[in-house]
């Protein structure tokens, strides 16, 4: 079964509702863990943070797209929770809100990396080694655009 459960948001689009304090300490987690690291980020208005190491060529990608990634997901500790070395392809409208969008934002050849706090993830649900109201850090690089 391949692991397209760590993308998918049929089921888990977000559906929890976070209050303001709630939101405050996954952004305060988020800068905390930022400060140790060696990569300047930027925030946008919905939460996400990201970093282009490559910021590609040729036209964005559109939400009707389906792109080919080859990515790495961990949570801010550094477990490592899905590793996909070899292009996986699916659809832009399939993935997590963080996901969305970092690819509307992306191009082919794009290599970014995105911190996803639970409201743009998996929010409050629990999955096989994604904990509840997880921070989630992915490593992506855009393969391909159909």
């Amino acid at each position: 079964m391949r692991k397209l459960i760590i993308l998918l948001t049929i089921f888990f689009a977000s559906c929890s509702t976070y209050s303001e304090n709630d939101l405050g300490r996954f952004d305060k987690k988020i800068k905390t863990w930022i400060k140790k690291q060696q990569t300047a980020f930027k925030r946008t208005e919905s939460g996400l943070y990201y970093h282009f190491d490559n910021e590609g060529s040729g036209d964005k990608i559109k939400y009707t797209d389906s792109v080919s990634v080859i990515f790495k997901g961990s949570l801010l500790d550094g477990t490592v929770f899905e590793k996909e070395e070899k292009p996986l392809t699916f659809a832009v409208k399939e993935v997590i809100v963080g996901w969305k969008e970092i690819l509307l934002m992306s191009k082919v050849n794009s290599r970014v990396q995105i911190i996803v706090p639970p409201q743009l993830g998996y929010g409050d649900h629990e999955l096989d080694k994604i904990p509840q109201n997880a921070i989630l850090f992915y490593q992506i690089e855009i393969v391909d655009i159909k």
